[in-house]
């Protein structure tokens, strides 16, 4: 008793004493606790909150994974599967099962089939880990595939365990009735009947064959290879379709795999037309499954530092350039898109020209692709005319155009898409302010007509009427706003709440006619305020940012909404522009926040510049 309590005391001792070492050498925080750790895992736990959600990592005996290849030809797309030898070469599981359709076939031709199963042998020899052929009915028609097969590869059907789980694979084929007519002969069953017997204790069995035989008539012993497998916990896996489903039928789970590079509508995985693979973890619970579409699939060196940076140059360039698209005084229904592209790199680039379709414009291209020799520059005009029998450039509509610019860079195609909105603006011309005016918030200086523009529904919420002048020395704004429900709150921005913004950009006109993205916030001046109400101040933002050119204004609520008036210093303009300023940007845009309500919808006078719906070229207004 005492030898054992000594033994005891031994062990206890020698724990904290290897607690203490760990302490000393790792430093203080390691103190804070000591856990059971799984094994292969070295951790300091303190007490205490814990930066990770558990220690618990997986690593069971008997788990593994394998991935599996569907078919490849019955409508060849040629560079998929290759495509696909590559993509699991990244993924790496530890071998690739196949559900045939490997070869086009459908001859006789000895010459012409060694050629087609030297060419896939060739793809499959690339693999880094075992792959395992299963014949489909491209493969295998006649008697002459049939010895070839036999010649090449052996078996058309056989089995192995793998971790005391049996891999299954058939030949749906085996009296060459073709597609939709699969056949298990009483041969092959009774092959497949002694397997299942001689592993009837395995953990989980998997089936694979190229045509879904339980989908098919006259199937030959299939019904009675279910009734084998009934018994037992299986997945059947198959291909032919080129359809993505997936079965609960006889207590497992059956597939039909969509392509992988065969003929497909690649409509999308939700209606099961796309290029995969399927990856299975065997676990101590049964298989977990899931389909990786090939183009999810990317190397490390998908984009490197310098792909990077030659499309960060490409970019910054301004690669694509529009003038003005001004309707004039007697709009004649007909506008031309004047565009350039700007090519800084020592390659060519190559431009494809897509214009959506748009209720109301219609488009017309001379050519929809061109090229851009190096450090070059191209012309590119096309037409839109107005659907509308009064030619009137339509008040929201405007033509979705998508660009790609793309190189052959470094052995690889890089392709930068762009997007764009455009259409027929009305030219605006500012008006002069014959005198200062005086900023109160009465509006009193600005009559009726001189409200030039609005957005909204008249009479009703969030209807806006605004105008804007040039004096001597500022930009006058003058903007209605209608709400029945005016809501600020003096413990919050001005952003939070009811507020109304003037946005105005004095980038010469190439560029600002463009400026979307981070450009809208950097080089533009914006006046976002809130109403004075009698229970608050509404405030400010971004005022902060022109400490140089600060600008005077009263936002304050009237019956039946709020008014601002505002004067912005020219010297942002003339510090963009110049003293002989041609040009500027401009826009509107409020906030409305009603009572009971989670929303604060946001409306403004023309499309976000920062958002998709940009339209190039809008709100511009010129001195003269």
């Amino acid at each position: 008793m005492n030898r054992l309590l000594t033994l005891l005391f031994l062990t206890f001792f020698c724990t904290c004493a290897s607690a203490l070492i760990t302490c000393a050498i790792a430093g203080p925080d390691a103190c804070n606790g000591l856990s059971a750790q799984p094994a292969g895992l070295e951790i300091n736990v303190p007490d205490g909150p814990l930066p990770w959600t558990s220690l618990d990592i997986e690593a069971p005996d008997g788990q593994f994974q394998f991935a599996i290849v569907t078919d490849r030809t019955g409508g060849l797309r040629p560079g998929i599967f290759s495509e696909a030898v590559d993509k699991l070469n990244l993924l790496r599981p530890p071998f690739v099962m196949s559900v045939g359709d490997l070869i086009t076939g459908y001859t006789r031709d000895l010459t012409e089939l060694n050629r087609q199963w030297d060419e896939f042998d060739a793809m499959v020899n690339r693999l880094e880990m075992p792959f395992f052929y299963v014949p489909g009915n491209h493969d295998i028609t006649n008697a002459v595939m049939d010895s070839l097969w036999t010649e090449r590869l052996g078996p058309k059907y056989y089995h192995f365990v793998y971790q005391d789980v049996l891999f299954l694979c058939l030949n749906s084929e085996d009296q060459y009735r073709g597609a939709g007519k699969g056949t298990i002969s009483d041969q092959q069953y009774d092959y497949i009947e002694k397997v299942l017997a001689d592993n009837d204790d395995v953990r989980w069995t998997f089936v694979f064959l190229h045509q879904p035989l339980w989908d098919q008539e006259n199937a030959e012993r299939w019904a009675d290879v279910e009734t084998l497998l009934s018994n037992r916990e299986h997945n059947v896996f198959a291909g032919h379709v080129h359809h993505y489903q997936k079965f609960q039928r006889n207590n497992g789970r059956y597939y039909t795999l969509a392509t992988t590079g065969g003929g497909s509508g690649l409509r999308g995985p939700r209606l099961g037309e796309f290029d995969h693979v399927s990856w299975v973890t065997m676990t101590a619970d049964g298989p977990v499954m899931a389909n990786i579409a090939l183009d999810g699939i990317h190397s490390d060196s998908i984009t490197t530092r310098e792909d990077y940076n030659f499309f960060t140059n490409i970019y910054r360039s301004n690669p694509v350039r529009f003038e003005p698209i001004l309707a004039g005084s007697a709009p004649s229904g007909s506008e031309r898109v004047k565009m350039q592209f700007h090519n800084p790199a020592d390659l060519p680039m190559h431009v494809k020209i897509n214009p959506g379709f748009s209720f109301d414009y219609l488009s017309e291209l001379p050519i929809d692709t061109l090229t851009v020799p190096p450090n070059n520059v191209v012309d590119f005009s096309w037409e839109i005319r107005s659907r509308s029998a009064s030619n009137q450039p339509a008040a929201n509509g405007s033509v979705p155009l998508k660009l790609e610019l793309s190189y052959d860079y470094a052995g690889s195609e890089l392709t930068l898409p762009l997007k764009y909105m455009v259409a027929p603006q009305m030219r605006r011309k500012l008006k002069e302010a014959h005198k200062e005016i005086k900023i109160d918030g009465s509006l009193s200086d600005w009559k009726p007509e001189a409200m030039t523009e609005s957005f909204g529904t008249p009479g009703t919420d969030g209807h806006v009427s605004w105008g804007v002048k040039t004096g001597k020395d500022h930009l006058y704004f003058a903007v209605k706003v209608q709400d029945a429900d005016v809501v600020v709150r003096a413990n919050e921005t001005a952003w939070q709440q009811d507020y109304v913004a003037v946005l105005v950009n004095a980038d010469p006109l190439a560029s600002s006619m463009m400026n979307t993205g981070p450009r809208w916030y950097r080089d533009s001046y914006i006046l976002l305020a809130s109403p004075d109400t009698d229970a608050a101040a509404g405030g400010s933002a971004y005022q902060d940012r022109y400490e140089d050119h600060p600008a005077q204004y009263v936002c304050r609520a009237v019956p039946g909404g709020y008014v601002m008036e505002a004067a912005i210093p020219l010297a942002y303009v003339t510090e963009r522009q110049g003293d002989n300023w041609r040009n500027l940007r401009i826009n509107i845009s409020t906030q409305d926040e009603d009572p009971g309500k989670d929303s604060k919808p946001r409306n403004s006078w023309m499309p976000d510049w920062r958002g998709a719906n940009n339209v190039i070229g809008s709100g511009l207004f010129f001195k003269d």
